[in-house]
């Protein structure tokens, strides 16, 4: 799916200028730029979703994920077994920090 919103820009001085259709992926830039520390460059590339090795941009075009969330995604995206087990761990806990131990860390090291 893809929105757009209609913004108005505004020249350096604070006048507005016409108002112009901005894409999803120009919107979330613009956030990143205003908002992310610069601690990397990043492709030129907006993910939306993802469902076993693709991933599709804002504008619906499909990738190969090889870089599978720099390992952490390594088992593919949407999987229903893998969204399942997701929801109940996360009506539990999402994360716990290293400083604590949790049930299954050890076990799965």
């Amino acid at each position: 799916m893809r929105i757009e919103e209609n913004v108005q820009r505004s020249e350096p001085d604070g006048h507005l200028t016409a108002d112009v259709q901005r894409s999803n992926a120009e919107h979330v830039r613009e956030a990143f730029e205003k908002f992310v520390v610069p601690s990397y460059s990043r492709f030129d590339l907006v993910l939306e979703r993802g469902e076993g090795s693709y991933v599709w941009d804002v504008d619906g075009k499909r990738y190969l994920d090889l870089a599978a969330g720099i390992a952490v995604c390594s088992l593919g995206h949407a999987h229903p077994e893998m969204t399942k087990a997701l929801t109940e761990q996360s009506q539990k806990l999402i994360h716990v920090s290293n400083l604590y131990y949790n049930e299954f860390q050890g076990w799965l090291a």
